[in-house]
Parts: C-alpha cells; sequence; structure tokens
C-alpha cells in the first residue's frame, strides 16, 4: 500500500514540528472545534478536528490526503478505494510498517475494533519514541478506520506524550464522524 508508506512519511514529517510544552491555555481558549470536509471518489465525510486541514496531493494519484498540525497536534487523513483494502486490512499494514520502521522504538500499539458515531471503525492506539530534532520523543498516535461509499478511510491523531492540552483536545474530537 503505498499510500501508508506516503501517510508515514507525511506524519513523520509532520511530527518533526511538534514543540515540546504545553502552555496553560484551556482546550476552547486555544481552538474553534469544527467539521471539516474529506472527500475522495464517493465519499464524502466530514471529520472533527480542532483547525482546517489542507489537501495534499499523493504522488501515486489514488486516493485523497489532508493534513495540517500546530505545536501540539498533527492530524492526517488518508483514503484508499476499498476494494483494494478493508478498514481492518490497512489497520494492520499499518501497525506492520510502525513495526518496520528503523527509527521507530519502544513500540505499543492496541487495536480494537468501534463504533464511532454510527459507524463501524477499526481503532489503532499507538506510542513509540522517535527521534525529534536529534532527541528522543515519545509520540501518542491515535488512528481510527472506516469505510465509507468506496474508500477507506485513516484518520490519524498524533502528539507529545505528556502534552495534556493535545490529550484533552484528541480525546474531545476522536471520532466525531458525520
Amino acid at each position: 500500500m503505498k499510500g501508508l508508506k506516503l501517510l508515514a512519511v507525511a506524519a513523520m514529517t509532520a511530527a518533526v514540528v511538534l514543540l515540546s510544552g504545553c502552555g496553560n491555555m484551556t482546550m476552547l481558549e486555544e481552538y474553534s472545534f469544527g467539521y471539516v470536509q474529506l472527500k475522495a471518489g464517493n465519499s464524502e465525510v466530514y471529520v472533527m478536528t480542532p483547525f482546517d486541514l489542507a489537501h495534499v496531493s499523493r504522488q501515486n494519484g489514488e486516493g485523497m490526503m489532508y493534513i495540517n498540525n500546530d505545536k501540539h497536534i498533527n492530524v492526517v487523513a488518508v483514503s484508499e478505494t476499498a476494494g483494494e483494502t478493508t478498514p481492518v486490512a490497512m489497520a494492520e499494514e499499518y501497525v506492520a510498517m510502525l513495526k518496520q520502521t528503523p527509527d521507530v522504538s519502544d513500540l505499543q500499539t492496541k487495536v480494537t475494533d468501534a463504533e464511532e458515531s454510527g459507524r463501524k471503525t477499526t481503532v489503532v492506539d499507538a506510542s513509540y519514541t522517535e527521534p525529534l530534532n536529534g532527541q528522543p520523543a515519545k509520540l501518542i498516535v491515535r488512528s481510527l478506520f472506516f469505510e465509507d461509499n468506496g474508500q477507506i478511510w485513516h484518520v490519524m491523531y498524533m502528539y507529545k506524550d505528556g502534552d495534556a492540552l493535545a490529550k484533552e483536545v484528541v480525546d474531545h474530537v476522536f471520532g466525531q464522524l458525520k
């Protein structure tokens, strides 16, 4: 799955810009939450995020990718054509890719089936250490995999372990789909 490799590169690149420190602002002072429209093929879903997501062209021309980040959180959404994969298979391939990534250490993963906003989903909770700016950083990644009108979506939220504001934001938006 070419898309997962591209997703990994995008996520790791975006992770580099995460800054340490949490500040004293509350979640509602820092962010204005809303739903972002994600479109690919016949699929149109709305995902709650703390900021808008930008559409990024994929090199292989298949599916769609949306991404954005700030000093606390990275959000990446990628679609693949459903005929090529399933949500469970895409989640398993994502975990396998993490296990094979040389810079990732101390990897812990948990894969569960869930229902989010009335949709059958596969959730992957992962934590691992990865070098950021030459220093090891422990990252928390929550991923949601689901199918919609011929597309498999992978929506990923990443933040540094210990960032209480980021955790609160991810807990607030995770699984909020329309």
